[in-house]
């Protein structure tokens, strides 16, 4: 009699069977839902018109079978441009480098000679500082590059929340 109690209790082969099918058609029915309303949202969104038409492949100029001239070429890399500024937005620039000992970030990002300078000092790269050295010619930026070039450094300055650099400081270090 005991027996019978303990297999009445227990789940029998048919209904764990049934579960795990239950199981199943769950998952996939989610499954389609799923699909269903990413393709519904895919259908909402505007598409953008295609503004440029390529040109049909039969009225392109056919390529040159001679590819002799392409092996006497030497590959040059390209010059940076340096974008021209101002004199005023020079003056701006070499003025805030002079009479600040603290550069912050988000000031020095709205003067536009010295958009990306920050950036370029809190990683130490000298060839970048170079450039905003050739048009600022700026005593503590040619402090920093002869600095550099003394003493290379790598990785960050500041820690990525901080967004002050104090040059009296950043100097000392590169000594």
């Amino acid at each position: 009699m005991e027996m019978d109690k303990n297999r009445l209790k227990e789940p029998g082969f048919g209904r764990i069977l049934l579960g795990v099918v239950a199981l199943g058609c769950s998952i996939l029915i989610g499954f389609v839902v799923g699909l269903r309303a990413g393709d519904r949202s895919r259908k909402r969104q505007p598409q953008e018109p295609v503004s440029g038409v390529l040109a049909p492949i039969s009225s392109a100029e056919p390529a040159a079978k001679d590819t002799s001239v392409v092996d006497t070429l030497a590959v040059e890399p390209v010059p940076e441009k340096t974008p021209s500024f101002s004199r005023q937005q020079v003056a701006q620039g070499v003025e805030y480098l002079a009479s600040h000992n603290r550069w912050n970030r988000l000031e020095m990002e709205k003067i536009p000679v010295l958009a990306g300078l920050w950036d370029a000092v809190n990683t130490y790269q000298l060839d970048e500082i170079r450039r905003y050295n050739e048009v600022l010619a700026s005593t503590p930026l040619t402090s920093i590059v002869e600095g550099l070039e003394h003493n290379p450094k790598s990785g960050f300055y500041a820690a990525k929340t901080d967004q002050v650099i104090t040059l009296s400081t950043y100097i000392k270090r590169l000594r």
